[in-house]
């Protein structure tokens, strides 16, 4: 590769979400290149409006450009695909049937899967729609819902036998408070699921990922290892979809 481009990435790489501003001591601190060579890095990325200098504070920052590039690179991810090889490294670590729903209207619908090795599992088609009202996944994919899809979606599920709204607004509430959900039987007798929201660049919930198994295989030492997974799991889908926040309460919960 040739060097001026190494050193070019060198210094571009040195920014992040907690280092949004670097100094030209803070550059050859980090890089060791003269400052010469610094200063002509950064000077040819300005003129191409990749790298913006605070004219008060002399900090550099990331320029326009690089946001038109990743608003250009976020067009075109497919969620699914990003989740993939995320999902076939949960299945790998507990050996449990990972999948990814979606919302529509109120029913939850599984759009990927990976199924567990073992012989007794989780067994889910793609495709397969069921109420939001019951289970792990379609709670989560309701409870971080914006204000307004949330009533307009709560209006759906009212229709549905024994619902019961004071309660349901309870355990949405819940579940936004800790980030996840675990159910145990609740719509697949003898079976458990844990859920997580996945959330894009634009702080919107899209999916919800989740592991599903059968309880014989549950302790309590399992059961928070399996939740610590799936919210690893589900913080790095959301990150390489461009959203860095977190909504998982984990030391509120005993995980962490």
């Amino acid at each position: 590769m040739n060097k001026s481009f190494e050193k070019m990435f060198a210094v571009l790489d040195l920014f992040s979400m907690d280092r949004t501003t670097l100094s030209i001591s803070e550059i050859q601190k980090e890089t060791d290149f003269p400052k010469s060579t610094i200063f002509r890095i950064l000077n040819t990325m300005e003129a191409f409006d990749f790298i913006e200098q605070n004219k008060e504070n002399h900090r550099y920052a990331l320029g326009f450009k690089f946001f038109q590039l990743g608003s250009i690179y976020q067009g075109n991810l497919d969620f699914r695909e990003v989740a993939l090889p995320i999902m076939k490294k949960i299945v790998e670590d507990t050996s449990e049937t990972v999948e990814l729903n979606i919302l529509d209207k109120a029913d939850r619908i599984c759009v990927e899967k990976v199924d567990s090795p073992l012989d007794i599992r989780n067994f889910v088609r793609i495709g397969d729609r069921k109420s939001a009202l019951r289970g792990a996944s379609g709670k989560v994919l309701v409870a971080f819902l914006s204000e307004e899809k949330f009533e307009t979606t709560l209006a759906s599920l009212k229709s549905e036998e024994c619902f019961d709204e004071a309660k349901f607004r309870k355990e949405m509430k819940r579940i936004q408070k800790q980030g996840y959900d675990f159910t145990k039987g609740e719509r697949v007798p003898g079976s458990f699921a844990i859920s997580c929201p996945i959330i894009n660049h634009k702080e919107e919930m899209i999916a919800s990922i989740t592991i599903a198994g059968p309880i014989q295989r549950l302790t309590e030492e399992r059961e928070t290892e399996l939740v610590t997974i799936l919210v690893e799991g589900s913080k790095e889908i959301c990150q390489r979809l461009g959203y860095f926040g977190h909504p998982y309460n984990l030391e509120n919960n005993g995980l962490l």
